[in-house]
């Protein structure tokens, strides 16, 4: 018996893979992440996207629990990014905040997020040395956070 020509087999490399979708468990972490990045719900359009996107994405396996409570208790998710980051730079959590980064970059609404368009050396500078100090705070407040919700 012949194989089927190689243009009648289907492509197994761009099929999405095979997984329950939970569209709302989804949607609300897309606002959970969007309040923690930009301080708003996500827009409608933007938790679509979001859930289309990580229905067809590969995330990481790390950590291997703990990552759903940890959503859903409420807690500072830019903290604990930071610390998983920090432990393991393919987490599951970090691939979440970059998905939603990536849709919001694309948008005309969030240019201002994104793009500083006037000079201004002196407020650059206070900003970043402001932000230094705040990641130093979220990067410990992560840990602790990682710590006493057992993410593994």
């Amino acid at each position: 018996m012949r194989a089927a020509p190689p243009a009648e087999q289907p492509n197994r490399a761009v099929q999405a893979p095979q997984r329950p979708l939970d569209l709302g468990r989804l949607r609300a972490e897309a606002s959970r992440i969007h309040r923690s990045l930009f301080g708003c719900d996500a827009p409608e359009e933007v938790k679509r996207q979001y859930a289309s996107a990580l229905h067809c994405a590969r995330l990481a396996e790390f950590p291997g629990r703990g990552l759903t409570e940890l959503m859903e208790a409420g807690v500072d998710l830019e903290a604990a990014e930071m610390a998983l980051r920090r432990r393991t730079r393919a987490n599951a959590l970090t691939q979440r905040f970059q998905v939603l980064c990536y849709l919001g970059e694309a948008r005309p609404e969030y240019f201002d997020r994104f793009v500083n368009e006037p000079s201004r050396f002196v407020a650059g500078v206070l900003t970043l040395g402001l932000h230094g100090a705040r990641s130093l705070y979220k990067l410990i407040k992560g840990r602790w956070l990682l710590w006493i919700h057992h993410v593994d």
